[in-house]
């Protein structure tokens, strides 16, 4: 069942530290891992790499560090009769989606997509469109309030291997539970480069010659200086923090699911959701997602796992009185319906350092769509 020959114990520990210290240079990684040899974890990261065990590093951002306005992210999970070739193109007119997964096939076909949000209603509004024309039958919307808390896999203790399926009767343990809050109030306005940064390292273009070479591709001209002084600032005043993709097995091999929790009290749920899966092979991000319809606060975990896990999942689950409302959600492994992209800072004022996205324009470009392509 469990697949546990797949990988040397040099290269679970690599992963181990790629996930757990994303910051270490390849010297420190070579000194962990008892090589002599520093290349060597180049060449060793990038057969990992080929063989889809991680992605990254990109950089997360703390977009309260950065604008004086509320941005965050919102959530939709959309259902329709259409065909996921019709919608694709159509939700990509959302200038400033974040992410659009697939999810698999209950009764319908099933978009769940993330938006940066500067102004609720007005996303709001845009779903409400679909909705009432009939291209959606029907939508359930969440505001991310809290930063993401990534956790990658643990390959062993001492030793050992971890397992693929851990067992889930340890969910209520106490448990220390990070502050995931965001900070306030924006800081100095962003220099051109520091803009193009943020983008290019959350899209994991994090290499500043890359980035360089690619913005001169664009007729952006920076010297290898200007780089480096507006990388310093943004990781100084950690605007954004180095982080790794770390997967159990191969990405193509996995199951990818969304876990929504919502227990009796806010502690409980963030008990639940830090616990789950704790000291094991599993990918998870951890997110805490408020309803907009009902102001619940729901615990939500993206795990990327062993087939096998889901199997047995639901079941552990209803175990726990104290889970009043759980929902599951398999995201589908068709790659080329999945779209991703970072954050846009194409409408960044740095004179106010705000961030303010034009939805009505969007709004717009999806009535075009509609009214063109005749559904």
């Amino acid at each position: 069942m469990e697949k546990i020959q797949d990988l040397n114990p040099t290269e679970m520990k690599l992963l181990h530290y790629l996930g757990k210290n994303p910051e270490f240079t390849n010297r420190k990684l070579a000194r962990l891992l008892g090589l002599k040899n520093h290349s060597y974890v180049s060449t060793l990261k990038a057969q990992l790499e080929e063989k889809q065990y991680f992605a990254g590093p990109y950089y997360r951002t703390d977009y309260g560090k950065i604008f004086k306005n509320r941005v965050r992210k919102a959530i939709a999970i959309v259902l329709f009769e259409q065909s996921y070739e019709f919608m694709l193109p159509l939700l990509k007119n959302i200038g400033c989606f974040s992410y659009l997964y697939p999810l698999e096939e209950r009764f319908f076909r099933s978009y769940m997509v993330g938006v940066f949000n500067s102004d609720i209603e007005a996303v709001k509004k845009i779903f409400d469109y679909l909705k009432r024309e009939g291209i959606i039958f029907y939508y359930e919307l969440y505001l991310q309030d809290y930063q993401t808390h990534v956790i990658c896999p643990t390959f062993l203790v001492g030793s050992s291997h971890t397992t693929f399926i851990p067992p889930l009767d340890n969910l209520l343990e106490d448990i220390d539970i990070p502050d995931l809050s965001f900070s306030t109030g924006g800081g100095a306005p962003l220099s051109p480069s520091e803009q193009i940064l943020i983008t290019s390292f959350e899209n994991g273009v994090s290499v500043l010659t890359q980035v360089m070479k690619e913005e001169k591709g664009k007729g952006v001209f920076f010297t290898y200086d200007d780089w480096k002084r507006a990388k310093g600032r943004l990781v100084e005043e950690e605007v954004v923090k180095p982080v790794y993709d770390v997967y159990p097995l191969p990405t193509t091999d996995c199951s990818h699911f969304f876990l929504f929790l919502r227990a009796e009290t806010l502690q409980d749920t963030e008990k639940i959701i830090l616990n789950f899966g704790k000291g094991s092979r599993l990918f998870r991000k951890i997110f805490l997602w408020t309803s907009y319809h009902t102001a619940e606060t729901y615990g939500v975990v993206y795990c990327i796992s062993h087939p096998v896990f889901t199997i047995r999942l639901l079941k552990q689950l209803d175990m726990y009185t104290e889970i009043e409302d759980k929902k599951f959600f398999t995201v589908r492994k068709k790659f080329s319906l999945w779209e991703g992209k970072s954050i846009s800072m194409k409408f960044y004022d740095p004179s106010s350092c705000t961030l303010y996205y034009p939805y009505d324009l969007y709004l717009e470009k999806i009535k075009a769509f509609v009214e063109e392509n005749a559904w």
